[in-house]
């Protein structure tokens, strides 16, 4: 989807994708491939290998694979030195920011040179890129979007036209739930395309994207599924598969998903003779593979996948500050998500030489953090105060630092999630020193500050604020103002056993044994195949058959 191409892109666990400063039409040669799908827009070229491989180059734009789909662009450039709409393509390919800006421009130039005696439909898509390669994603907007119009009122059966400015229309939602405002339009192109080209494979992969954030990604999960059978040897397409199908409780699927996306980048690093630093897809994929199994209770599993991502990042030469960081913050979480304080404070991370400050910030403030809550089960509450102050002054160490390009580490974004996580920490202090009034205002400021974070900076380490308020007014005798929280943790993670012990524990507090039982069981059933030896599956069990008091556990009241 081209708002991916050409907005602000998230620090990736790789900063550096292959190719990037290779000029366009010294690119390597890739395969030309099956099984990419069916999208087609015919071009003017008398040369056949050209048109195929620029019709691979449009599948793999709307598939999400920008490395290949740059490639095989330069290579349908190759194939036929005047195919104007495969500049136009490598165009569009280009990454987001100042820093892609000329070599856009240069290819849709290129582009308009080319295009004297093209189909006035060929000619409309380049004129409607010139804006973005012109003015920007930002001030070219309204042009792309009103030539784009132009374009599918002319030839209103283009489904192509209609995807990509969908594509493009794609804003996500804001902190509040409101979409962005070209989202519920992208909506309804696609919403359309899905009934009127029901196996298109881009038409299913922007669909999932598109819904993925929204509160009803349910709708998508049958494009999910689909994305599997069309485009089996996509990564990219698989982790957006993977991705939705977790966020929508179905954390089997998921899992099986994200590992085919993981295999078949493997298989395609291979191939290709590209060092591990070049997988971005399995990099994102490993994550989330340790967040679905901590959803299922699987914390073996989970440390399996954890431990293979950080041998991942130890492999590649030179060492990454960035991957390093990102890879210890896999683990860490996972150990912090079941309770496992000190697991995670003991975690040791040597960063190479020269390391930003973003990134030793942000490690700092993982360790630190984890040492906060350490320090809460063990009733040290003078050392967690001093790592809330710790964690306030790593914050504001970034606050005179450059802003991050590209998908390095922003230093302003990780100021804010340390921000984010001392105010947090220091919510759960102040529960535990008994003023309920002071860690509410102060959950809430976190509440609010985590919807304030920007949706391509780095994930938080700390947990959320909702999760760590509804403990508080548990402990504070007022369940009933918990039960809010708990219940939009469920519909946002309805695969985590973790988010359903939680609301659990609210019915139980509040004398409302019924709501109790039906949370624990639906619990259980996210943790039907969770590891048996486990503290918090071992008391939801035992809660279960009615043997013991839910809420009596170590792991739920440490650190609240």
């Amino acid at each position: 989807m081209l708002a991916r191409y050409l907005r602000a892109e998230e620090p990736a666990l790789f900063p550096i994708s292959p190719w990037d400063e290779t000029p366009d039409l010294e690119l390597p040669t890739p395969r030309l491939r099956e099984g990419l799908g069916r999208a087609h827009i015919p071009v003017s070229t008398r040369e056949p290998l050209a048109q195929a491989w620029f019709d691979q180059g449009l599948r793999l734009l709307h598939l999400g694979w920008r490395s290949e789909s740059r490639r095989a662009f330069a290579e349908a450039a190759r194939r036929d030195p005047e195919l104007a709409m495969a500049w136009w393509g490598l165009a569009l390919t280009r990454g987001a920011g100042a820093r892609c800006a000329t070599a856009r421009a240069e290819a849709i130039h290129r582009a308009l040179a080319l295009s004297e005696g093209v189909t006035d439909a060929e000619q409309r898509y380049i004129v409607a890129a010139t804006f973005l390669a012109d003015k920007g994603p930002a001030n070219g907007r309204h042009g792309f979007v009103r030539e784009m119009e132009g374009l599918i009122d002319r030839f209103p059966e283009d489904a192509e036209a209609r995807l990509l400015l969908a594509g493009f229309l794609a804003d996500g939602y804001e902190s509040d739930g409101r979409p962005g405002p070209g989202q519920p339009y992208a909506q309804a192109l696609v919403r359309e395309l899905l009934r009127t080209h029901p196996h298109h494979e881009g038409v299913h992969h922007a669909w999932v994207q598109l819904m993925e954030d929204s509160a009803r990604p349910g709708e998508a999960v049958e494009s999910a599924r689909r994305l599997r059978l069309l485009v089996p040897q996509v990564g990219t397409a698989l982790l957006s598969a993977g991705r939705l199908l977790l966020r929508t409780g179905h954390t089997h699927d998921a899992r099986e998903t994200l590992e085919a996306a993981v295999a078949v980048e493997d298989a395609w690093l291979q191939q290709e003779g590209i060092p591990g630093a070049g997988a971005s897809v399995a990099g994102q994929a490993l994550r989330l593979l340790v967040q679905a199994c901590a959803d299922a209770g699987r914390y073996g599993e989970a440390q399996g996948w954890a431990r293979r991502l950080r041998a991942r990042v130890e492999d590649v030469t030179p060492q990454l500050g960035q991957s390093l960081v990102f890879a210890a913050g896999a683990l860490s979480g996972l150990h912090l998500r079941f309770g496992f304080w000190r697991a995670a404070a003991e975690m040791r991370v040597e960063l190479p030489e020269g390391s930003r400050p973003a990134e030793q910030v942000l490690l700092r403030g993982m360790e630190t953090y984890a040492r906060g809550l350490r320090a809460l089960e063990m009733g040290k509450l003078t050392e967690a105060e001093r790592a809330c102050e710790a964690l306030d002054a790593l914050s504001l160490s970034l606050a005179e630092e450059r802003k991050g390009d590209g998908r390095l580490l922003c230093p302003r974004d990780v100021a804010r999630v340390v921000e984010l996580a001392g105010c947090e920490l220091r919510g759960a202090l102040e529960s535990r020193q008994g003023d309920p009034a002071r860690a509410e205002a102060t959950l809430i400021r976190s509440m609010r500050l985590e919807r304030r974070l920007r949706g391509a900076g780095p994930t938080p380490f700390s947990r959320q604020a909702r999760e760590t308020l509804a403990r508080a007014r548990i402990r504070a005798g007022r369940a009933d103002k918990a039960v809010d929280l708990a219940e939009s943790l469920v519909r946002e993670r309805p695969g985590s056993g973790h988010a359903w012990l939680l609301l659990a524990e609210v019915h139980v507090a509040r004398g409302d044994r019924e709501a109790a039982a039906r949370a624990l069981a639906s619990c259980l059933e996210c943790w039907r195949s969770a590891d048996a030896h486990l503290s918090e599956i071992q008391r939801a069990r035992l809660f279960r058959a009615e043997r013991v008091e839910l809420g009596g556990g170590e792991a739920a009241n440490a650190s609240c």
